[in-house]
Parts: C-alpha cells; structure tokens; sequence
C-alpha cells in the first residue's frame, strides 16, 4: 500500500517534468511565431522559474497546514487548465503571464509530493525513498522532449499543450483515489526549522545548480559548434537524463547504506571533472561516455542531499523544507546561466568562450563540496 501511494505520488511529479520537458524545446519556436525578441523569449523562460522561486516555499508550508493531497490535487486541476491556456495565447505578454501561472501551479505539486514521499519513507530509507521520487522527475525531463516532438510532427505543434493537459487529468484521477487524506494530513504546528545541517544542503544545492544551468544553457551550443545536429545534441542530453533516473534508487540506498557526505563527495568531484573535460572533446563516441557519467554524477548526489532534508523535516515542516529546497535549485538555475553567459561573452564567445564558462561550473562544483563539508563540521 504504501509503495502503490509512494509511485501515485510520484507520477504527479513526472506529469509537471514531462510538461517541462514538451515544452522547453518548443517554446521558443512558439514564442517567435507571436512575434516574441530574443529579449521577450528571455522573459517568457524566466516568468517559469521566477514563479516557481516565489511559491515553492510558500506551496510546502501550505501542505504542512492543510494537508498534502488538498494542495496537490489543486496544483493539478491548475496545471491542467493551465496547460489550455497556451494554445489561446495570441502575444509575448499574454505567454509571459500563461508561462507565471504555470510556474505557481508546477510549484504546488514538486515539493508537495516531495514532501509527501518524504512522509512515506521509513527511518534509514530516505534516500531510497527519494531516489525513487527523483527517478520519475527525470524520467519526465527526459520523455518530454520526446512525447512533445511526436505530437507536434502528427498532429500540429498547439497539439502538444492539449496533450499536457489531458496528462494532468489523468494524474489527477489517480492522485484522487489512490492518495488519502488521512496518511498526509500533518497539521504542524512547528515551522520547518533551517538547522546548519539543513543550510549546508541548501547551500550545496543552490551552488550546484549553479553549475548545472550553465550545462543545460551551453552544452547544446557548444554541441552545435562542433557539428552536431539538433538530433544528436537532443540524443546526448535525453541519455544523460535517463541514465540519472536509472540509478538514481541505488544511489539513495547507497546514501542510506554509508551517510549522505559520501556519494554528494564524490558526485561533486567528477562533475568538476567532467565539466572541464566535455567541452574539449568533439568525437560522439566519447561525448556519449561523458554524458553517461555526468548522469551518474547527477545521481549520486540528488537523493542524498534529499534524504539529509527528510531526516531533519521528520521534526515538522517537511513540506516547508522541501520547497525550500526545490526553491534553492531554482535560484541556482536562474543565476547560473545569467552568470556563465557573462563569462562566455567575456571571452569572446565561440568554443573557447564556452570552455570558460565550463571551468566555472566545474569550480562551483568543487566549492560546493567545502561549503557542504564546512557546514557538516558545524552540526
């Protein structure tokens, strides 16, 4: 029983990634067929994630108040009109502010659901538990781009908001009558306390991040400077993604096995190794073992620092903590490109600008390995 609930909830999450993932590839194409400057198209990506900054926080806190299944299943109902309103959108502006509701909505559901998967786990499986949740996230990431091209090529590219919406619904059916209020109901009375332990994390992830918006940003156009077609560059990314989902399970029970610091550790490190690697290689057949590895050092970390936040959020607040997290990944996702594409026009752009700005996040890997450390010492 609680397995069955553990994966409803868990397809909630992969519906909001497959919606990220169907739409990321085709929203600018979209946007320029409304009329949107590469300045608007700017503001139509971050209205997304700058909504999901604001109401992650305040959507966990909610679900520790009133319940975790209310504030889900209202995330989805608004998720699923919401998804409608693209295709009646006529103007930039118009898709900015479709683009901000369907953040607030996505943000009601991630950490909500995290926080109820959290609530699932048994005491020294929470990183197992949450490798399981994490799995269909990227499960999701990576089967949007997919799903959303598919749809587009047979049925026209307004298609595939409908197909997102009719994905809401269904979740939601499930989520109803699978997901019962009396096993999330946890009216707490205490906040969810940011101990050093719990900053540690929050710091890593925010850092990390960091990092990891600067590969999603440029990879693809260093990718397209060394004459690799959209295909190939979609390929490398999706194998990344899927490789992540696969693992991620056995690295939380691996992070339950030996501690958190260990696998974060060592996920940390090759990341910096393979950041500074990547963008000086052009043959396929390796980039396809980078990107392998990159997706197992993706795994390695995620559950971990996930766990680290359930065991502290067991003591109240755990959908506040988790918001909070998810909200810290988003702000680290929004900076990163911001700052790394000021180092890729700093050093004249082109390969070599963006081998620079691989260095960086290869170095924001390693410092995020310090703070983590330093904060651990603290507790």
């Amino acid at each position: 029983m609680r397995n069955r609930r553990l994966y409803a909830i868990s397809l909630s999450a992969f519906t909001v990634m497959v919606g990220v993932g169907v739409i990321a590839p085709l929203l600018p194409i979209f946007a320029e067929s409304l009329g949107a400057t590469g300045l608007w198209i700017g503001v139509i990506f971050s209205a997304y994630s700058l909504s999901r900054l604001i109401f992650l926080p305040i959507a966990g806190k909610l679900s520790d108040k009133y319940g975790r299944r209310k504030i889900i299943i209202s995330g989805l109902i608004l998720y699923s009109f919401i998804s409608l309103l693209y295709i009646i959108s006529s103007t930039p502006e118009e898709l900015s502010v479709v683009r901000f509701l369907h953040g607030m909505s996505s943000a009601m559901i991630i950490p909500v659901a995290m926080a109820a998967a959290a609530d699932f786990s048994s005491k020294g499986e929470e990183g197992y538990t949450m490798g399981i949740f994490n799995r269909s996230l990227f499960l999701g990431m990576a089967s949007g781009p997919f799903i959303g091209g598919a749809v587009s090529d047979l049925f026209g590219f307004k298609y595939t908001f409908l197909a997102i919406s009719l994905i809401g619904f269904a979740t939601l059916f499930l989520v109803f009558f699978t997901f019962p209020e009396n096993e999330t109901k946890r009216r707490e009375s205490k906040a969810g306390k940011i101990n050093i332990r719990i900053l540690g994390a929050l710091l890593f992830r925010f850092i990390n991040s960091m990092g990891r918006g600067s590969i999603l940003s440029f990879l693809p156009i260093y990718l397209g400077l060394v004459g690799y077609t959209a295909g190939v560059i979609g390929t490398l990314i999706s194998l990344n993604l899927f490789v992540s989902a696969i693992i991620q399970p056995s690295s939380g029970k691996l992070s339950d096995r030996i501690g958190a610091m260990y696998p974060i550790t060592l996920s940390a490190t090759l990341s910096a190794i393979l950041l500074f690697i990547i963008p000086r290689i052009s043959e396929i057949s390796i980039l396809l073992v980078l990107s392998i590895f990159l997706g197992i050092s993706s795994a390695l970390a995620i559950p971990a620092i996930g766990a680290i936040v359930a065991v502290e959020g067991r003591n109240g607040g755990m959908g506040q903590l988790m918001g909070t997290l998810s909200a810290s990944k988003s702000l680290g996702r929004i900076i990163g490109p911001l700052v790394s594409g000021a180092i890729y026009d700093l050093f004249g752009g082109g390969v070599h600008g963006i081998q620079m700005a691989f260095n960086f996040a290869a170095l924001l890997s390693i410092f995020s390995i310090f703070v983590l450390l330093f904060f651990n010492r603290k507790c």
